[in-house]
């Protein structure tokens, strides 16, 4: 098992990889994660962990189009978010 790739992110948005002491992008910690590498990221100041957070905004980065995504994206929001929309597609299929 590799070892978890810590990234910590700073108030002016950068995100520094501690593992291998250098900035990094999201695309970078997208390909990290396709690549099966495990990646932590932490908050500066308060040391909590935001790697939902900051996949979410790797996941919009690295999009072709979103733009084109609209209705998809309008159906998740109101659903409450995707956990509840995941989950109302997985009852409306049974």
């Amino acid at each position: 098992m590799s070892e978890v790739r810590v990234i910590k992110k700073y108030a002016n948005r950068k995100l520094y990889d501690t593992n291998e002491s250098k900035y990094v992008t999201l695309k970078e910690i997208a390909a990290s994660i396709a690549s099966g590498q495990e990646v932590m990221v932490v908050d500066n100041v308060t040391k909590g962990d935001i790697t939902g957070p900051t996949l979410l905004s790797a996941i919009v980065e690295t999009e072709q189009d979103l733009a084109g995504q609209t209705t998809l994206l309008r159906d998740i929001v109101k659903a409450g978010g995707l956990t509840k929309y995941l989950g109302s597609l997985s009852t409306a299929s049974k």
